[in-house]
């Protein structure tokens, strides 16, 4: 079995929808793949753990350590180069897409709080001051990551769900990571796995 990502010639497709569907048939692909490994494995449950982790919040790390499990299986002979190049990739379209994504919903948000842009100037000005990512133990929140801890005081707990129905046009991935900012700023803890994962300001 080739994993082959469809093209979407669409010109009105919305990238981030784009990208999302690509993630969930690349995820799908991987889960074919994984069928042809040994049941008692357990390369292969970690393998599918990484894939459903990665297609709730993809990020560097998780498909890094995925890719590290297919090349591993690729050794073994359970996996043919095509295949492992094909998901490789895939994985890397799905990682580079999704920071596009992101930086497109931070725009947004820059320009729906009303921040001033010369006429003529570029969208992404170099001239401006960038906020620091991920500062750790530091105080210092964003705008967005006051909202999500007032929330959290408010509510107790909350899953990324409930936190868009207070920032509706910000996408979940974006919220994933500002949730992981505040967790590395020690302002709030994660409970629970996968679907049932929950957030909670750190008393």
């Amino acid at each position: 079995m080739i994993f082959r990502p469809r093209a979407d010639s669409s010109p009105q497709a919305n990238n981030c929808d784009i990208m999302e569907e690509h993630l969930l048939r690349l995820t799908n692909s991987v889960y074919k793949i994984l069928e042809f490994f040994p049941e008692s494995d357990p390369l292969k449950n970690r393998a599918k753990e990484k894939a459903l982790a990665i297609l709730e919040n993809p990020n560097k790390g998780d498909i890094d350590m995925l890719l590290g499990y297919l090349w591993i299986a690729k050794t073994q002979g359970w996996l043919n180069s095509v295949n492992f190049l094909i998901v490789s990739n895939g994985y890397e379209k799905v990682s580079a897409g999704f920071r596009h994504c992101e930086e497109q919903s931070d725009e947004a948000i820059s320009n729906s709080a009303g921040l001033p842009r010369r006429p003529g100037a570029p969208r992404n000005d170099e001239n401006q001051p960038k906020e620091p990512i991920a500062p750790i133990l530091s105080d210092n929140v964003s705008p967005r990551q006051k909202q999500i801890l007032d929330f959290l005081d408010k509510n107790k707990t909350a899953q990324v769900m409930d936190l868009q129905t207070i920032l509706p046009n910000i996408t979940k991935r974006t919220i994933r990571r500002d949730l992981d900012e505040l967790l590395l700023k020690d302002r709030i803890v994660r409970i629970g796995e996968f679907n049932q994962v929950v957030y909670k300001v750190k008393r």
